[in-house]
């Protein structure tokens, strides 16, 4: 896993409406509480998240090792980058800061999603959902390609921010 730390006030030049409208065809578009359009606006999130202070990127490669294991995979890698926010946030929270978690993908920590989100403290906004280009901010920050469609690997991304 790598971590890699930035300052927020560069996510500026890298929010992209377009990459909010991709959610549209996203087949959990709408059934998510924390997915758009249940979340706030393009704007509301590209004012916010460059105002704070301290930022990282977690970020984790997982193989495709077999293909009939795609589904299980994905869920999986994606509780996996929350577990990870989650502890990070945890640490912050007890040294008195208050972190935002972004996650990788839709949240998935229940069956069925219920509106208002019943576990708030447990779920986390897709960075993309936010209009985000998490593709150039990484492509920026790293060497990492992001490459789609995926062949023999993906990378799952999560973002957490503070003062």
């Amino acid at each position: 896993m790598k971590e890699i730390e930035f300052a927020p006030n560069l996510l500026t030049n890298f929010f992209n409406l377009k990459v909010r409208e991709a959610c549209k065809s996203c087949k959990r578009y709408g059934k998510k509480a924390t997915c758009p359009p249940h979340i706030d606006s393009f704007d509301y999130y590209k004012n916010l998240l460059p105002q704070y202070k301290y930022g990282i990127l977690i970020i984790e490669e997982f193989p495709i090792d077999d293909s009939n294991n795609w589904q299980w995979l994905g869920e999986n890698s994606s509780l996996f980058i929350l577990n990870q926010l989650w502890s990070l946030r945890q640490e912050l929270l007890d040294k008195g800061h208050f972190p935002i978690i972004f996650g990788a993908g839709s949240c998935k920590n229940c069956k069925e999603c219920s509106f208002p989100c019943k576990m708030p403290d447990k779920s986390a906004i897709p960075i993309e959902g936010t209009g985000l280009d998490i593709i150039g901010l990484i492509s920026y920050l790293t060497d990492i390609k992001l490459v789609f469609p995926v062949k023999d690997k993906f990378y799952r991304i999560g973002m957490i921010l503070w003062d």
